[in-house]
């Protein structure tokens, strides 16, 4: 299946998915059928080939957040009328919340190659990333403020986790702009290199991941979401349960162990 606006790529090889953003006239802005091609494409991801993915966008930015310039609102208005579930879809803050559940749902370990700006909805799908690589174009701003909305997509518990909560009441509250060295200082990005590497460093880092059992990164990314969200005693409750979960990929396991004593690089099958 193909999309409009999105670039899906799977490296049958290497395991690593790439999704390019990509409406490079617009800054790669999410218009409403972006937003259910996105929804329909979290689903693909979770595919057992795939056991990495890297977001990018094209052109100049990563994502500048809703495509607010592109509705036909009479024709939206009319259909909403007709239909209380495309309502919900049209309503700014229902779908960008939905699309940070789907996004932060997804328990494949997501790279993302900040090219250049991500405002608003753009900043929060990197938020919901779990790696953050940058360059010199990459640029931050929450923008929510300034469209009279609150922080949407996961920001409200995704920025205050990674910054700390003081940092995030301020990028929140004033919607000012964070540059790519001031965002690497901060932990907004983990990654800060030369625009002409940011891809190959993301891949290098998706294939690094990518060389572990697929099914310990999985869980282990589970294992972190979750500590995130309970308290010293679940998580380590939870991390017995993960270990358990990762043992049952039999082939990796003795493929671990067998590649150990031999000395030798493994090859995993993620089963």
């Amino acid at each position: 299946m193909s999309y409009e606006h999105l670039i899906y790529e799977v490296d049958a090889e290497t395991h690593v998915a790439t999704v390019t953003l990509n409406k490079p006239d617009r800054l790669n802005a999410i218009s409403q059928q972006d937003h259910r091609d996105i929804l329909d494409l979290c689903g693909r991801i979770q595919d057992d080939d795939v056991w990495a993915v890297i977001w990018t966008g094209a052109g100049r930015g990563f994502c500048s957040g809703a495509d607010v310039g592109n509705r036909p609102a009479a024709a939206e208005a009319a259909a909403a009328a007709a239909d209380p579930q495309l309502n919900q879809l049209l309503d700014e803050s229902s779908w960008i919340s939905r699309q940070g559940r789907a996004l932060y749902a997804i328990d494949k370990p997501m790279i993302a190659a900040m090219n250049g700006v991500a405002a608003g909805a753009g900043f929060s799908l990197a938020l919901c990333c779990d790696i953050r690589v940058g360059c010199e174009n990459s640029r931050f701003t929450t923008v929510y403020q300034e469209r009279n909305l609150p922080p949407e997509g996961g920001m409200s518990f995704l920025l205050p986790r990674i910054v700390g909560a003081s940092r995030a009441f301020d990028l929140v509250m004033t919607s000012r702009r964070v540059d790519a060295e001031e965002a690497y200082r901060i932990g907004l990005l983990d990654r800060l290199v030369p625009a002409g590497e940011l891809m190959s460093t993301a891949r290098a880092l998706a294939e690094q991941i990518c060389s572990l059992p697929p099914s310990a990164v999985r869980v282990s990314k589970r294992a972190i979401r979750r500590a995130l969200e309970s308290d010293f005693v679940e998580a380590t409750h939870y991390e017995t349960q993960a270990g358990g979960l990762a043992r049952r990929a039999r082939h990796d396991g003795e493929e671990s162990r067998k590649a150990f004593a031999e000395k030798r690089k493994p090859k995993y099958l993620g089963r």
